[in-house]
């Protein structure tokens, strides 16, 4: 049976940083459009065309689920259990004479 070599630490602080990096960024500019639609004075997104406008909102949506779903990937990856739980199959119960 081959060990399996272990994930360097490096790599899952990297991870880790980048699936947050990604959320905290994807929330931020998610905000800044709301806020834009309600005092658009304050010109938080700038002058864009109504269809960039949707558009950066959509990857920024995209960007907050796939945040999500790498970040827990990960953490089932390198924080999940090891081993692999065995099924105990159910005993044959005999009726009593």
């Amino acid at each position: 049976m081959k060990k399996k070599k272990s994930v360097p630490r490096w790599l899952q602080i990297v991870s880790t940083v980048i699936a947050n990096a990604a959320i905290v960024l994807a929330v931020v500019y998610i905000v800044f459009y709301i806020l834009d639609g309600f005092n658009p004075m304050l010109h938080f997104l700038g002058e864009q065309v109504i269809v960039s406008k949707y558009l950066d909102v959509i990857i920024a949506g995209l960007a907050l689920v796939l945040g999500v779903l790498f970040l827990i990937c990960t953490w089932k990856i390198f924080y999940g259990k090891k081993g692999k739980k065995v099924k105990k199959r159910p005993r044959p119960r005999y009726e009593d004479d």
